[in-house]
């Protein structure tokens, strides 16, 4: 079974349509962005705009255009503080940053999960939003020497109650009564998204949605994701200890890394199959091509780099004290938490 994470996680392509994953990288495919908040993802149709919005309602809410309490509430000026010009633009490199990097965030935040909680998914407290908070780097993402993959850095994950996230309690400092029922209409969407297509594909194993929050060290806002998680048999379910929690602490450090360097970007050069993967992310940089950032792989198999015919510091660093190899990391963390229908 592939999600249409798996798909869209694939996709060379940094700009790409936020319901079906469709990149821009041709003439004939005009992404438009929505007009009405400042996250602005963006849609290859109407049809993918409408069936997308039940979910995109809530970061619109919450990043509307339309809002006038910005100024009181300090974005503007905080996102001036750390060295943009206006909340628009820090809103826009926080987003592509998430994007850029959405291979090492998922898995990051799902081996923190699996940590924390335990193998079995189904187990996990529901109630509870994962925060992944987020600090700007000292030099901001701006100008000519912008990258999507820079400008942020992961400072910890840490659980929290839903409704300590409405009350603005996760760093923010600003509480939105509001968002809590467009929280609910949010998961609701989400949830008959994914199950509609596990049915589709006849997999049973889905078991229901996650809460991921964003937040950044200084800046009054937050955004939120839906992440889904499947279940495996349990004859299946080995205990996080050992040489596989080592793996696991393993996979997480390397994701943390990537994603603060900012140098190199894990992303799987192709979708994975059923019967052949490939399980494992690759590293790669995202470079400017046909009006989008496309990224490319530095190499397309970990025995490139492991035989010395592939180098690249900022990758040696990143791996410097891991006890396992990050294609080893990866296929044990596929093989603990996903059941392949």
């Amino acid at each position: 079974m592939n999600t249409a994470y798996d798909l869209t996680a694939a996709t060379p392509a940094l700009r790409k349509c936020s319901r079906c994953g469709l990149a821009s990288t041709d003439n004939r495919r005009v992404l438009r962005k929505c007009r009405g908040c400042l996250a602005a993802p963006v849609y290859c149709s109407k049809e993918c705009q409408r069936a997308d919005w039940p979910i995109h309602k809530l970061s619109c809410t919450g990043l509307s255009k339309n809002r006038r309490d910005f100024v009181s509430t300090g974005f503007e000026r905080s996102a001036q503080s750390v060295g943009y010009q206006t909340s628009g633009d820090l809103v826009k490199a926080l987003y592509e940053f998430l994007d850029a990097h959405e291979w090492a965030f998922e898995t990051s935040m799902m081996a923190h999960a699996i940590l924390t909680h335990g193998v079995n998914l189904s187990d996990h407290p529901r109630d509870q939003i994962l925060r992944c908070r987020l600090a700007c780097t000292s030099v901001p993402n701006t100008g000519h020497g912008y990258n999507p993959a820079q400008g942020f850095r992961i400072v910890e994950f840490t659980y929290h109650s839903v409704e300590s996230w409405i009350k603005g309690d996760l760093g923010t400092g600003v509480e939105y009564p509001d968002l809590g029922k467009v929280f609910t209409e949010g998961w609701k969407a989400a949830h008959e998204k994914f199950s509609a297509r596990q049915k589709g594909v006849g997999c049973d194993h889905y078991v229901g949605l996650r809460a991921v929050g964003f937040t950044v060290d200084g800046v009054p806002a937050s955004s939120i994701q839906f992440m889904p998680v499947y279940a495996v048999t349990d004859d299946t379910l080995p205990s996080i200890r050992g040489d596989a929690r080592i793996a696991l602490e393993d996979l997480l450090s390397f994701c943390t890394r990537s994603i603060n360097s900012g140098q190199f970007v894990l992303k799987r050069p192709i979708p994975p199959r059923k019967d052949i993967g490939p399980w494992e992310a690759v590293p790669g940089r995202f470079l400017r091509r046909e009006q989008n950032w496309i990224w490319e792989p530095l190499f397309e198999d970990w025995r490139d780099y492991q035989s010395g015919r592939v180098e690249f510091p900022a990758l040696s660093v990143a791996l410097t004290g891991l006890k396992t190899p990050p294609h080893v990391s990866m296929f044990l963390f596929r093989a603990l938490w996903f059941h392949w229908c």
